[in-house]
């Protein structure tokens, strides 16, 4: 796998302006197509012709998607009297969004997408200048990794405090190391049936 560079974060645009006081040309690359100041005067000038920068050194790039079937499967802990109230307790959970919640009355269990028997694995590829912007279930997980890496460095500090002969206040850590080694899945805090 070749490492190409990646298309630029924003669309780049070659501006040429031209002052009326001082009869000079100049070229610029911005952002946008907006005004500049003429290197001679200073004043500002607006753009005569502006277009999108082409990049010779740069190869093109693809956006490529993947889909698959896949069934979204749920296992929440409920206790009851019967199969049948158990599954009307799920489903008014469900109804009321509050299935994953994930609290001591109803833990979550399970909540993963599984893929399906047979799936149809179906690709798109399309040509791009930019990279668009990340969507929302990838800001999570990147917000999930730092999260971890949070929790690991705190749990680090904490040692190395210990190490150090106490140079930490505990008292303002002592409350988060139990949550940080939860969320790495350190500790034994499965609830209960």
């Amino acid at each position: 796998m070749s490492s190409l560079p990646a298309p630029v974060s924003e669309i780049v645009y070659l501006n040429q302006y031209r002052c009326p006081y001082c009869q000079i040309e100049w070229d610029d690359e911005w952002s946008c197509a907006c005004n500049d100041h003429c290197p001679s005067c200073n004043a500002e000038i607006e753009p005569y012709h502006s277009e999108v920068a082409a990049d010779e050194h740069r190869s093109p790039a693809y956006a490529v998607t993947y889909t698959l079937d896949y069934t979204h499967r749920v296992v929440v802990g409920v206790v009851a009297d019967s199969p049948e109230q158990a599954q009307s307790i799920a489903e008014a959970a469900f109804d009321d969004g509050s299935i994953w919640d994930d609290t001591p009355q109803m833990p979550l269990l399970f909540d993963d997408f599984e893929e399906v028997d047979g799936e149809t694995l179906q690709w798109e590829v399309t040509a791009v200048d930019v990279w668009p912007k990340a969507d929302s279930s990838v800001v999570k997980l990147r917000q999930e990794r730092t999260a971890m890496a949070v929790c690991r460095g705190l749990i680090g500090a904490y040692q190395r405090g210990e190490d150090a002969g106490g140079s930490i206040d505990w008292s303002d850590l002592d409350p988060l190391i139990p949550l940080a080694q939860e969320a790495l899945g350190l500790s034994d805090s499965d609830p209960a049936a």
